[in-house]
């Protein structure tokens, strides 16, 4: 089983000065030998003048380039036993060589650098895998380090980094027993440093899948801006929209940080201060969904999700050319502000929490198209867009009226079920019904009304 703790360190300045060498040190690193990966690929691709082989190093080699291997240009190709080295270790074997060019990298341990390209070696595995071209490291995007297992050592509220020493820790948690250290990250965030230790035990096994004869419960969840989550058992998660509600603060930071003198200490004091405001939003975001992962597993053996094209559906409009060359209202202005809350909203994070919970107590995540899910009634199933009018439901074949979220959620219920080849008796919803006031309320075989809401169980942030 594993598990993943993060705790904020408390490091000296000292300490700090030497992480922040090391970041700068490893991102011009890393960035120097994805520049070798590329040119040595871009070779494979489309040679130039042809390929001939090196009789020295029997592989192939360009005349522009003088490239020796196809994967990269740093290292040498062989092992000692005569076979191939992989990108990885081609390049790995060149660091004994960088710290001898460069003995400024001599002051960081060896095992970080390795791991630091085995950065590199993940991003080309999933370049190849269709997810995306590597892209050069800014200081931006380039604020952690990784250790490999046996080389940390933690003592109560104390952990020890080879080459920067003990650093004392905030213990917000215990270490359960039995637990192995697999791999330690340290970060650099706008609030300070963090470090993230990932646990493991053999003993303790994963909680496996349910399968279909021990599935009793499925709930379904439909995505929304107004309300985050609206449930087909009448629950409906608010929205808080974290980021609009410090939208008047951060404005003001920002105006603030833009007229300071550029390059001066009073701006990157600004800037500071901007970028902490940014971290807390996004931590009362992850704590909220946090809390909404554990909420739905409570509830149901399966959730049915929506698959949403999150990345289409905040993608800018098209410009509209007319006649004279000129560029006609696409509406963009106007789509800005919806695309600003469906990023606050944060749907793919929201999900990646879920199936991180569910994975851990064995329930399932299902995801379904949500085709027509808003329009289509549950009751008699017709599908039209009279059905829908704003928050309100009423089917216009037979006269059906719920709320428009909670019935949606509903129909991808039932599409989850389909989907799993399940009896449709497993879906335990409930009837409800929109009352003037429309307050949804739930029908529990009793005359009594509650309504349902989970602001009450949740405690925002």
């Amino acid at each position: 089983m594993l598990v993943s703790y993060q705790f904020k360190l408390k490091p000296k300045l000292s300490q700090v000065a030497v992480m922040e060498q090391w970041l700068s040190m490893l991102r011009a690193h890393y960035n120097f030998c994805l520049r070798d990966r590329i040119e040595s690929y871009e070779q494979v691709k489309s040679p130039k003048l042809g390929n001939y082989c090196d009789l020295d190093t029997e592989a192939e080699c360009c005349p522009l380039t003088c490239s020796v291997s196809k994967n990269s240009n740093l290292g040498y190709p062989y092992k000692a036993n005569g076979k191939k080295r992989n990108a990885y270790e081609q390049q790995s074997s060149e660091l004994t060589n960088l710290k001898k060019t460069r003995p400024w990298y001599a002051e960081i341990h060896s095992t970080v650098l390795q791991q630091n390209l085995k950065r590199l070696e993940v991003a080309f595995k999933n370049f190849f895998e269709g997810r995306g071209y590597p892209r050069f490291k800014t200081k931006q995007k380039f604020k952690s380090f990784n250790y490999p297992p046996n080389q940390v050592q933690v003592k109560e509220n104390k952990i020890y980094l080879p080459k920067i020493g003990w650093i004392r820790f905030f213990q917000s948690r215990h270490f359960p027993e039995g637990f192995a250290l697999r791999s330690v990250t340290v970060r650099r965030k706008a609030d300070g440093w963090y470090v993230s230790i990932r646990l493991e035990n053999q003993d303790v096994p994963q909680c496996s899948p349910r399968t279909k004869e021990e599935i009793n419960s499925v709930v379904g969840g439909d995505l929304g801006s107004n309300k985050l989550l609206a449930l087909s058992n009448g629950e409906q998660i608010a929205n808080p929209q974290f980021e609009k509600r410090l939208e008047r603060t951060k404005t003001i930071r920002q105006r603030r940080a833009s007229r300071k003198k550029r390059g001066s200490k009073n701006q990157k004091k600004a800037y500071q201060e901007l970028a902490r405001l940014d971290q807390k939003i996004v931590n009362q975001r992850t704590d909220y969904q946090w809390k909404i992962a554990h909420h739905l597993v409570g509830l149901a053996d399966v959730i049915v999700l929506e698959d949403l094209n999150i990345q289409g559906m905040i993608k800018k409009c098209k410009p509209k050319p007319d006649e004279k060359g000129e560029y006609l209202k696409n509406g963009q202005s106007a789509k800005r502000a919806l695309n600003r809350l469906i990023r606050d909203c944060a749907w793919g994070e929201l999900k990646l929490k879920i199936q991180s919970v569910a994975e851990k107590f064995g329930c399932l995540v299902v995801e379904v198209n949500p085709k027509y899910t808003s329009q289509q009634c549950s009751a008699c199933g017709h599908t039209d867009k009279q059905n829908r009018k704003g928050e309100k439901f009423a089917c216009v074949e037979c006269g059906y009226v719920q709320d428009a979220d909670n019935q949606a959620a509903i129909n991808i219920a039932k599409r989850g079920i389909e989907q799993l080849n399940l009896s449709l008796s497993k879906l335990l919803g409930v009837t409800q019904e929109v009352t003037a006031n429309s307050e949804i309320t739930e029908d529990t075989g009793n005359s009594e009304e509650t309504s349902v809401s989970l602001e009450t169980e949740l405690e925002l942030p």
